[in-house]
């Protein structure tokens, strides 16, 4: 089942990888589905990138389970990024893994080489996740209810 929002909520997603090709394709796919794009190659980018925007959502690419999960706890203890989701990418996936991503943020993993309409997708979840929906709420829609619009019982 893909999930798809009507109206124009456009989250600003950062994706770290060490890969340039890599962060060139995803910043491509996200930014034709109308995504903000920041990209990083090294942690320190992503901190000044973090420190310099409103991050709704973090897309990271990992290779080893201990660093990525060392990063992933660090962005973690930035104040802007304590509860943002993240969605690792990841060169294969196990129990383990997974348990360990989940306790360090990840809402999501996807294999990679990745699948461009597939985190589309997990993007497009994510964006209906508490924080990143109420984050938005007055900035994109035309018309927000207010306590004289509903009826009271």
């Amino acid at each position: 089942m893909e999930i798809r929002r009507l109206d124009p909520v456009n989250p600003t997603v950062l994706v770290v990888d060490r890969d340039p090709l890599m962060l060139t394709a995803m910043a491509s796919v996200l930014d034709m589905q109308g995504h903000r794009t920041l990209l990083a190659r090294t942690e320190e980018v992503a901190v000044k990138a973090i420190e310099t925007s409103d991050v709704d959502l973090i897309v990271l690419a990992i290779e080893e389970l201990s660093a990525g999960c060392d990063f992933a706890g660090r962005l973690r203890s930035l104040e802007k990024t304590r509860d943002v989701p993240v969605i690792f990418l990841v060169p294969y996936l196990d129990a383990q893994w997974q348990a360990r991503l989940q306790a360090h943020g990840g809402i999501y993993s996807l294999l990679q080489p990745i699948d461009p309409h597939e985190l589309i997708n997990l993007v497009d979840r994510a964006v209906w996740l508490p924080h990143v929906a109420n984050s938005k709420i007055g900035t994109t829609a035309p018309h927000q209810p207010t306590a004289k619009d509903w009826i009271r019982l």
